[in-house]
Formats: structure tokens, sequence, C-alpha cells
């Protein structure tokens, strides 16, 4: 069913490994070699070496007399091999296991009678059930390959349930470490802070006083007869009093305050980075991705803490 039988050109004409290059890739060959004098020619040997170089095929080999000539071959080949099977064992077509020069399944064939030309319907069965157990075993191992891939998933999965809570809980209390490390650095800078502003105002104070005392009210008309004031203008006259000691104490305050407010920068910085680093490599750690993915991951891992660097 569906064969087609393809008779090679002559040599002069075109190759016998063109003509098997053209179908090879394309179809499930059965090849035979037909050979009508006792022992294969130079051109021949030539050929059949080609084939197996570029093909590596088991072919059917088999003797045909020349019309009108006997066979003077043995009628039993067991005991004395023809010249013909030495040079075939000697290319690398037969096993010096058969004896009988029939082949080995899946091996090449030689047949030196004509009436054993039936042995090709076992040859072509052999071979066809020699890539029917190569696809098989092929298609065994993909499966087994993806059957793998799914029993390390699941592993991988059980494996994730029951450590994410242990990470879970290892994350929350990293969490209480670094909210209690912030909360301590923030009040005792806080207090530092605090202490610098009360310094600096005591050390002020003289120079606030004389300030307040010259300066000019926006807004305010102050009567030069020494009428009272209203109290409204007395509470502007203070707001304004008090935007001057608050805009002169900033002045002061400020290059105190920039030594002090980056150092707590970088102690809030240094602290969030290092939990964030140790929850990333507690997690680099603990998690095995599938192959494909260890590229994915290195550019991943450290996402969080390189953000915060950013900010």
């Amino acid at each position: 069913q569906e064969v087609d039988i393809v008779v090679a050109p002559c040599r002069g004409f075109q190759p016998a490994e063109a003509t098997l290059a053209e179908f090879v890739n394309q179809v499930l060959p059965v090849v035979t070699f037909a050979i009508s004098q006792p022992q294969l020619s130079p051109s021949d040997q030539a050929e059949l070496r080609e084939i197996k170089e570029k093909f590596s095929l088991p072919i059917f080999f088999l003797r045909v007399p020349e019309p009108g000539s006997e066979d003077k071959h043995p009628k039993n080949p067991s005991k004395d091999k023809s010249l013909l099977h030495q040079q075939l064992l000697d290319l690398g077509y037969l096993s010096p296991s058969s004896p009988c020069g029939c082949g080995v399944p899946g091996s090449s064939m030689l047949v030196e009678q004509l009436e054993k030309l039936r042995l090709l319907s076992s040859f072509s069965r052999q071979l066809l059930q020699k890539h029917l157990v190569e696809a098989a075993t092929r298609l065994s191992e993909v499966h087994g390959r993806c059957l793998n891939i799914f029993i390390n998933q699941a592993f991988d999965m059980q494996r994730d349930l029951q450590i994410t809570p242990k990470r879970l809980e290892y994350t929350r209390r990293k969490e209480n470490e670094l909210y209690e490390s912030l909360m301590g650095i923030a009040n005792r800078k806080q207090e530092e802070m605090k202490e610098m502003i009360v310094d600096t105002l005591g050390n002020m104070k003289e120079e606030l006083l004389e300030d307040a005392a010259s300066m000019e009210f926006r807004d305010i008309i102050i009567p030069e007869n020494g009428e009272p004031v209203s109290s409204k203008d007395i509470k502007r006259c203070i707001q304004q009093i008090q935007e001057l000691i608050i805009s002169r104490l900033n002045q002061a305050v400020a290059n105190k305050l920039i030594s002090s407010v980056d150092y707590l920068r970088e102690s809030f910085v240094g602290t969030l980075e290092r939990c964030l680093k140790s929850l990333e490599e507690s997690w680099e750690g603990s998690v095995h991705p599938p192959r494909g993915l260890d590229k994915a991951r290195e550019g991943s891992v450290h996402i969080t803490s390189n953000y915060l660097k950013q900010v």
C-alpha cells in the first residue's frame, strides 16, 4: 500500500547516492542492489562505500545470474563463502555473526539464489519494524522528559507550599525588627535635633530681640501718639515676629541639620537595604526555578533593593 518503486538511472547519468538523496528524507526506503557478476566491480564497491558513508542504510543484495548462464554458486553457502559475500563483509554491510548471509534484523541481507527473492518480504518487514521501534523509542523519551518536568514541578510546588509560611513568618519578624530599629533611630535623632534647635535659639536670643525691636511691620500702622493698638493688629505683629524668628532660626540651624538629616537618611536607607537584601537572599536560597529561568531570576532577585537605591 502506497509503495513507489524507483529504479536508479545508469551511473553515467546520475549516481545512485544522488537518487537516494532525493527520497531518503521523505519516505522509508527499502533499498535493493542487484548484482549480475560473481563479485563486485570497483565501481560497485565505490558506490556502496559512498552510500554507506552518506546514509548508512540496510540494503537487500540480490545475486542475479546472467541469462543463459549457469550459476556456479554452491548449494550450501554455509560451507564455502562466495567472493561476493566476503566483499560485502569487508565493506561492513554483512555481519560476521550471520553465517547464512541472510543478515540480522535491521541489517543488510545477501541472497545469491534467485528463488530466495521471497526473503525481500521479511527484509522489508524487519526494516519497517526497526523504524517503528526507533520512532516509539523517541516518543518514549519525549514522554519521559515531560513526566520528569511534571514531577519536578509538583515537587517544587509542594516544597513552596511548605516553605512559604516559614518565609512569611521570617518576613514578619524582620518587619518588626526593622520597625523597632527605625523608631529607635528616629527617636534619638529627634531628641538631638530638639536640643540643637534650643541651643541655637539660646545663642541667638539677643540678636533676635534686636531684630524684632527694629523690624518694620507690614500692613500695620503704629500710632505715634501712644494710642493703644487693636488686638487684631497685635496678633498680626506677633505673627510677623514669629515668622522673623523662624526664618532666622532656619538659616542658623540649616547647616547643622543637613549633616544630621543626611546621617538619619543613611541610617534609614541602610537599615532598609540590609533588611531587603536579607529577605531577597533568603528567597533566592529557597527557590529553585526551572531551567531556563536562571537568567531571568538573576535580574529580578534584587529588584526591590535596587528600587530603594533609586528612591
